[in-house]
This record gives C-alpha cells, sequence and structure tokens, in this order.
C-alpha cells in the first residue's frame, strides 16, 4: 500500500544522505511514544504523545472523536510528528487527513494490535473496542494518516543513518 515514491534526499551534513528504505523500515518497525504538534487557533504548538504506526509508507495515529487533537486536526491539518526508533530520531511534517475507509482502517488495527497489543477494530469511520493510550480519550477513535512533506531524521548511535532531509513534495 506504499503511496510515495522515493523521496529526494538531502544530506545535512558532509555525509552521504541516508536511505530512505532503510529509515522507512526503522520507522515500521517502531515502537513507543511519538509526539504530534498541531496549532492552535492563536497559532501556539499543542503537542502531545500518541501511539502512531507506520503503515504502506505513511504514519497513522488514532484520536478519541472528543480529544482537543482531533478538533484541532480538524481546524488546522498541518502537522508534525516525531519519532525516537532504533538508531535514529525523526521528525515528519506534513499535513494529517482523516482515514475513513474500511480496508486501511483493517490494515491500521493490525499494525496497533502487531506492534503495541491494542487491539482496536475498524469501525465506522474509525476504531472502536478496548481503551487504547490514556492520551487518545475514549472510543471511538478517529484515524489519521501524516502525509508526508518533509521527512528529517538524525542519528542516535553509530549504527543511525547520516543526518538527513527527504522531500515528497518534490517529485522527479
Amino acid at each position: 500500500m506504499s503511496t510515495f515514491p522515493n523521496p529526494q534526499a538531502r544530506s545535512l551534513t558532509s555525509q552521504e544522505p541516508g536511505e530512505w528504505g532503510e529509515t522507512l523500515a526503522r520507522l515500521t518497525r517502531g515502537t513507543g511514544t511519538a509526539w504530534l504538534t498541531v496549532s492552535r487557533p492563536d497559532g501556539t504548538p499543542h503537542t502531545r504523545p500518541v501511539l502512531a504506526v507506520w503503515v504502506g509508507g505513511q504514519p497513522f495515529l488514532a484520536s478519541g472523536e472528543g480529544t482537543a487533537k482531533s478538533r484541532l486536526l480538524a481546524g488546522s491539518p498541518q502537522v508534525s510528528l516525531a519519532f525516537a526508533v532504533e538508531g535514529m530520531d525523526a521528525v515528519v511534517e506534513g499535513v494529517a487527513e482523516r482515514v475513513g475507509d474500511r480496508d486501511r482502517l483493517t490494515w491500521v488495527a493490525a499494525a496497533y494490535a502487531e506492534r503495541y497489543g491494542w487491539a482496536p477494530e475498524p469501525g465506522e469511520g474509525g476504531l472502536i473496542g478496548a481503551e487504547g493510550a490514556p492520551t487518545a480519550g475514549p472510543p471511538p477513535y478517529l484515524v489519521y494518516t501524516v502525509v508526508p512533506s518533509t521527512v528529517f531524521a538524525f542519528p542516535t548511535g553509530e549504527d543511525g543513518p547520516a543526518p538527513t532531509r527527504w522531500r515528497f513534495d518534490v517529485w522527479p
């Protein structure tokens, strides 16, 4: 279900840029907390921890329908989503889009079960079932994907990628 071709890479140092395929594999395997930042109407940042999963080359997150995150995403979809995964920190900048189709919801629910042991089920326009992370709010959960425009990666150890910026909004 990969949506994007290989993005344009640029090293942030004199090293060769990191490989997108390797970086994407690390992100896809990653578990743990990610950090979502969305703007409030006055322009101030709203940052909260989320459980995010990567499916088909894109990050997804779930948020209770009545949460501040969901309200803010409806009004200001430009976001940043930060990850700490094996050997690197990464930041995804892009636009959050609601996901409602059953096939994608099924894939996202399966990824949550595999990576976090949380087993939501696809429902009408979102996920239903057991409660997820405390910051997600109560079910039902709206599901969002972040369509990346730019991804940054920074090594945190010897085996991490070179500091790299990938642009998804520049097509060959």
